[in-house]
């Protein structure tokens, strides 16, 4: 498995990811810098402070005659460097606030084949291992807020729920304890094969995205649930073809003031599930964003 650091420029890979670059975790690690056009390719075998010195080394080189990469020859670069050997691109968060890393985010997910994870500049991951979910105080009372706040709006026995996005479950295992019956669709091979081998109970597992979910797919539910899903781009005017008249709608607070929700939907509810703060989590102090819900309801 090789991991691709695919950032815009060297020093990004120090400041929002060094964990990866670590290399205790036996890892090939290839850095894509895509303002200097450079790619560097870092094998398992090499120190740590050798990988930086060579990151270092980039950052310093004269940029005359750079050829910046764009998503998509990034993503055939990334393609074409790691051959047939696996590999997980990390780059950007799509709402970082510092402009264009937020917009590369965006784009390099939409053209890039394999695994895409993100990271804000304080190194959280977006999404967590189901360990890291179990070790997080934090993510614990996410998860326990958004289940209450749907059942305060939701009877269980008024029929399923469609879960968009539901990664490795932690959300679902919950829903399925509170007597909802639920269809879980995740797009991403990984989590949809721990979906598959540890969530059981009165669940239908689907690997549809959200654009299949409002074209080809389109699951019938009381309600669909877009928990932490919507950093992505996603174009919101396909709200209006899901098969619902409720849609429950998760986020950090500011990305979720931005969203400008299609006119065939009013908002019934709004609510802070759990407030943004700094956590300690496996030795690092991570930067949790806080998550807030909105209830919409179609007109």
């Amino acid at each position: 498995m090789i991991d691709v650091l695919a950032v815009l420029r060297p020093e990004d890979a120090v400041t929002d990811f060094l964990p990866v670059l670590d290399p205790a975790h036996g890892r090939e690690v290839h850095l894509l810098a895509a303002e200097r056009g450079a790619y560097l390719r870092l094998p398992a075998d090499v120190s740590l402070e050798a990988r930086l010195a060579a990151i270092a080394a980039l950052q310093s080189r004269s940029r005359e005659g750079d050829k910046p990469f764009t998503p998509a020859t990034a993503a055939a670069a990334i393609a074409r460097e790691a051959g047939s050997i696996p590999f997980t691109v990390w780059t950007h968060h799509p709402s970082d606030t510092r402009g264009s890393h937020g917009r590369w985010a965006v784009d390099l997910a939409t053209v890039i084949g394999g695994t895409v994870r993100h990271t804000m500049a304080a190194g959280e991951p977006v999404a967590l291992d189901p360990v890291e979910v179990e070790a997080s105080p934090y993510e614990q009372e996410r998860l326990d807020a958004t289940v209450e706040w749907v059942r305060r709006h939701l009877d269980p026995i008024a029929g399923r729920v469609i879960e968009v996005g539901a990664h490795e479950g932690a959300l679902t295992r919950r829903l399925l304890a509170d007597g909802y019956t639920v269809d879980a669709t995740e797009p991403d091979e990984r989590f949809l094969a721990q979906l598959r081998s540890s969530i059981a109970g009165d669940v239908r597992i689907h690997p549809h995205s959200f654009e299949d979910l409002a074209t080809t797919a389109r699951l019938t539910g009381s309600a669909y649930l877009l928990i932490e899903v919507l950093y992505y781009g996603q174009d919101l005017s396909l709200l209006d073809r899901f098969p619902t008249d409720r849609l429950f709608v998760a986020m950090e607070g500011g990305e979720l003031e931005q969203q400008p929700w299609p006119a065939a939907w009013s908002v019934e509810d709004e609510v802070e599930l759990v407030a943004p703060r700094l956590e300690e989590l496996s030795g690092a102090l991570l930067r949790k964003r806080g998550s807030h819900g909105v209830l919409l309801r179609r007109r």
